[in-house]
């Protein structure tokens, strides 16, 4: 008897175990549908569900850093709202903010998934940073135009970048409770826009100007030990940064002449050793590091003919779109290869890319596996997901827009 308790206890273990592969949450991409609903799909197309319903229209998905939630803005007759949903059947909405005529309008998960940061315009006439978390009241931290930031590890400070090459321009590091930074910030502000925390957390980037030019800088601040590193790198124009997931190398971007935006070659800084080194062998629109650091997919002018016009001058440009291209850097053997083409969305070219750098914060378009990126392209005059392998195949999984990876 306790033989055959024993065979039949290993039986289920093995049986379980053979299930575990089939059972174990799947890898899931958000987007919103033609309804402006929320809405999650398989990557291979299976299994698409509506998590939201109503008159409600949404925008930006952003999956919690666990996997586990989505949070997305949105918009009804009483104004704009930030909820959270489980990516379930008939999965039922929190809501964690709402205002009638301060909608929020970008937002960034903390690395804990419970804290969120996002921003929402103020009747002054700036954009209030809020944060808000999943058991606790919203609140403003901050204020500034433009306004860009990234979460510390431990989710408990943010280093912000708000305001613009000007003396009202702040950079530095703030509770996420209160305003802690006031008027001390660790440089002058520069011409750029997120400033960057190194994987390890032992480097800052960001960008600086005075009487000698406008400079990258890559420096520790004199915190992680007993030697102060500060390399600076000149740069014309803006310059867009993004640091690897998994090593202390920052990739960043400029133009080769004075422009206002940051379109330019990828160049490759070690902080380390301070070697700076070329990527990208021509002028990219945005770019974004796979999961694993080792892959860079950029965007640049279609190979078809189409480009970027110039449609409205700000801090950035806001561009209009006939085509990309999608190149892949492969970062360890120096090489850069041409994927495909395609034609982005509207709201992806005017709204996405030109704060790419804000967003690869918050918002995943690489697969977790990192062997295909995800993105909104028109086809046949409809806005549609599709996923892009590293050989440049196309798998088109349903109608919709800003579609973003999970996490897992």
């Amino acid at each position: 008897m306790k033989h055959n308790r024993i065979l039949t206890w290993l039986c289920l273990l093995a049986g379980l175990s053979l299930l575990a592969p089939l059972t174990q949450a799947q890898s899931r991409i958000a987007f919103i549908n033609p309804d402006g609903q929320l809405a999650t799909i398989n990557p291979d197309g299976s299994e698409e569900r509506t998590l939201s319903e109503g008159l409600n229209q949404y925008q930006f998905p952003a999956w919690s850093p666990d996997g586990s939630q989505l949070a997305a803005l949105g918009s009804d007759l009483d104004g704009g709202f930030l909820q959270l949903f489980k990516d379930e059947p008939d999965a039922t909405p929190t809501e964690l903010y709402r205002s009638r005529t301060e909608g929020p309008f970008y937002m960034y998960w903390a690395p804990n998934a419970r804290d969120i940061a996002f921003l929402a315009n103020h009747p002054t006439g700036t954009l209030a940073l809020h944060t808000v978390s999943v058991d606790a009241d919203e609140q403003i931290l901050a204020f500034g135009s433009p306004f860009y930031w990234q979460w510390s590890s431990d989710s408990q400070t943010l280093f912000l970048h708000s305001g613009f090459n000007s003396q009202q321009a702040r950079l530095g590091f703030s509770s996420r409770v209160r305003d802690t930074l006031g008027n001390n910030s660790l440089a002058q502000a520069g011409r750029f826009q997120a400033p960057g925390i190194s994987n390890g957390g032992d480097y800052l980037a960001y960008a600086t100007e005075d009487n000698r030019g406008s400079f990258v800088v890559l420096s520790n601040n004199g915190q992680q030990n007993n030697d102060e590193v500060k390399r600076e790198f000149p740069h014309l124009g803006l310059a867009a940064m993004t640091w690897s997931p998994v090593k202390d190398e920052l990739a960043f971007m400029s133009p080769t002449q004075n422009a206002p935006s940051y379109f330019g070659p990828i160049s490759l800084l070690d902080a380390e050793t301070g070697l700076l080194e070329p990527l990208s062998g021509e002028s990219a629109f945005a770019f974004f590091w796979s999961p694993d650091g080792k892959y860079i997919v950029y965007f640049s002018a279609a190979k078809g003919g189409g480009d970027f016009a110039s449609s409205v001058q700000h801090a950035v440009e806001r561009v209009q779109l006939s085509g990309l291209s999608v190149n892949l850097i492969d970062v360890e053997a120096r090489t850069d290869s041409y994927l495909t083409d395609f034609v982005p969305s509207p709201l992806f070219t005017n709204q996405f890319l030109p704060f790419f750098d804000q967003y690869a914060l918050s918002h995943r378009i690489w697969s977790p596996d990192s062997d295909a990126i995800v993105v909104p392209a028109v086809i046949a005059n409809q806005i549609v997901i599709v996923t892009i392998s590293l050989a440049g195949e196309i798998k088109v999984l349903s109608q919709g827009d800003t579609p973003f990876w999970n996490y897992r």
